[in-house]
C-alpha cells in the first residue's frame, strides 16, 4: 500500500495508526487506485465503490480540461487525469456538477 501511495512504510503505518493525518493526494491515490469512494475512505459511511458512469466521466474531463485551457495552466495529462479522477469521485458524492468541483479544484492551485 505504501508504494502505491508513494510514500515509506513507516509514514503510510502512521496514517493507519492515526498518528498522522492522511494528506488529500494520498487519500485521492487510494481512491483511484482501489475503486474506492473518498467518503467511504475518509469516513467510513457512503458508498464503498465508485460508479462507472461513463456520461459523468466525460463531463468531468470536459470540465477539468476546459478549467485547464480557461486558466491557462500547462498540466502534464497524467496529472490532469488524476484530477479528472478526483473530479468524478467528488462530483458524484457530493452532488455539485463536474465544472463546480474542477472550478474550486483550480482555485487551489
Amino acid at each position: 500500500m505504501a508504494a502505491a501511495i508513494d510514500v515509506s512504510d513507516r509514514t503510510y503505518k502512521y496514517y493507519e495508526q492515526e498518528k498522522r493525518e492522511l494528506p488529500a493526494l494520498a487519500a485521492v491515490k487510494i481512491s483511484e487506485g482501489f475503486g474506492v469512494t473518498l467518503e467511504w475512505l475518509l469516513t467510513g459511511r457512503g458508498k464503498v465503490q465508485k460508479s462507472d458512469d461513463p456520461e459523468l466521466a466525460e463531463a468531468c474531463a470536459i470540465a477539468v480540461l476546459s478549467e485547464a485551457d480557461g486558466r491557462g495552466t500547462n498540466l502534464p495529462i497524467a496529472k490532469l487525469s488524476k484530477i479528472i479522477g478526483f473530479v468524478a469521485a467528488q462530483s458524484a458524492q457530493t452532488g455539485e456538477t463536474p465544472a463546480q468541483v474542477a472550478s474550486h479544484y483550480f482555485d487551489t492551485l
